[in-house]
């Protein structure tokens, strides 16, 4: 058979497969291949040295680059490792099309998107999202729930003083989800009312977004820094704790004493916008978002279970992408793991040092090479 790419030599982490060896990787018709008994290739990658990852599913990644001032063109994710992303809400029912259709299907990077309850969604830092009863029309995203409906997860709401007024947002969402059969992403950060309030309006597959944030007058903290019980009551019934990073939205307090516990996140996310991406210590991007985790002590394969096979399972792509079981669309990350001092800030200008640094080599996208650093070549 002829082969068209093999990755060989490559540290291969797999968490979908529980993999964690080195192994070699067979691409043919953009998809993930087993090797035949006889093959050929003649492009062969050189892997050595590097770990082979899935490629990474961005989750909270605001990717709505040509409708919105908050947020990034979605292929400059590929330079990272990500391959896939989903977009939090930056697109309401009134510019959901444009965004499909100069996004979604405009984009390399696979996306699925939650939808605004605010008609406009977040085109812009000076423009609020602010649920307004007098204001809200359901019918609207009902129609685009029902045209998207393989591309809309959910729909979002922000549960933030200065966008919420109180529980009836919530209680709004919850209705319209449960009446359309999709499930809920909360913004949870600078709470406007009691957070257990918004948890305990949470159902199974549901997204609790930004877990260990520390902005506001509540956290998932109790007054002993104990994960609150009904937080630990939420993720029993199965909500997903998502640890959107974003800049405002990461305490490093909250994240270490949740971790130290055991209350690991579901879900890693940059929540990348305008103002931060690439440039930022405190959201540059998923991987150097990824190695704070490693630096608190979470396994690698933990970590990376939380930007692959998890979002995959929630994006209803298990098996497709997050995985490089064969079959799967060939979405391939390699990385060199280096020794290198970073500096991340967190939402209350903390400082976090951590020691080590993932260094995207090579992305395929769809069994096609997307990026490739300059000094990492295919072989001879």
């Amino acid at each position: 058979m002829k082969l068209d790419f093999v990755i060989k030599n490559g540290h291969v982490v797999d968490p979908a497969q529980n993999i964690d060896q080195v192994m070699d990787i067979a691409i043919k018709d953009n998809h993930i291949v087993a090797f035949p008994d006889e093959w050929e290739c003649d492009k062969v990658v050189d892997a050595s040295g590097c770990y082979v990852f899935p490629g990474l599913i961005d989750f909270h990644a605001h990717v709505y680059g040509n409708g919105s001032n908050c947020a990034v063109h979605a292929d400059y994710l590929l330079a990272t490792g990500v391959t896939s992303a989903v977009d939090p809400g930056t697109a309401g029912s009134s510019n959901f099309n444009s965004f499909y259709a100069g996004t979604v299907l405009a984009s390399k990077v696979r996306i699925k998107r939650y939808i605004c309850m605010y008609g406009s969604g977040q085109i812009d830092y000076n423009i609020i999202e602010k649920f307004d009863r007098a204001e809200y029309r359901p019918q609207d995203i009902k129609k685009m729930v029902e045209r998207y409906k393989d591309n809309i997860l959910g729909v979002k709401i922000r549960m933030s003083k200065g966008v919420a007024t109180g529980i009836d947002a919530m209680d709004a969402t919850r209705e319209l989800a449960d009446g359309l059969g999709i499930g809920i992403c909360v913004h949870t950060s600078n709470p406007v009312t009691p957070l257990k309030e918004v948890a305990d309006r949470l159902k199974a597959g549901d997204i609790y977004c930004h877990c260990y944030h520390g902005w506001g007058d509540e956290t998932i903290l109790d007054e002993n820094g104990k994960v609150k019980d009904f937080i630990l009551d939420a993720r029993k019934r199965g909500v997903l704790m998502d640890a959107a990073n974003g800049r405002m939205n990461f305490s490093i307090d909250v994240c270490r004493k949740s971790l130290e516990q055991g209350f690991y996140p579901d879900i890693i996310a940059s929540d990348w916008t305008g103002d931060k991406y690439n440039m930022s210590n405190t959201a540059k991007n998923l991987p150097f978002v990824m190695t704070k985790y490693l630096e608190l002590g979470m396994p690698l394969k933990e970590v990376l279970r939380c930007v692959t096979e998890t979002p995959a399972k929630v994006m209803n792509m298990e098996g497709k992408i997050g995985t490089l079981k064969p079959g799967a669309f060939a979405d391939v990350a390699i990385f060199k793991m280096i020794d290198k001092k970073a500096i991340h800030k967190d939402c209350k200008n903390e400082v976090f040092e951590t020691h080590k640094l993932f260094v995207p080599q090579m992305v395929f996208a769809d069994g096609e090479p997307a990026f490739c650093q300059a000094d990492f070549a295919l072989m001879d």
